[in-house]
């Protein structure tokens, strides 16, 4: 196991929150494929920015 899954095996409820946004991210993204929408985008776009900045922090945590 890595850094990261070292670090997401302690801290599971962040674990689930990083897993969490990201997986909402990528579903308002691909809301957009039925509809266009700038709301869609938007949240998609956060969503997936705070999921990636979950899995970075957790990665610079164990060093």
């Amino acid at each position: 196991m890595g850094k990261m899954g070292e670090y997401f095996a302690k801290h599971s409820n962040f674990n689930a929150l990083t897993h969490l946004s990201t997986g909402l991210g990528i579903a308002w993204l691909v809301s957009l494929a039925w509809h266009c929408s700038t709301v869609a985008l938007v949240l998609g776009i956060v969503f997936l920015v705070a999921g990636i900045a979950g899995h970075i922090y957790a990665q610079l945590a164990k060093q």
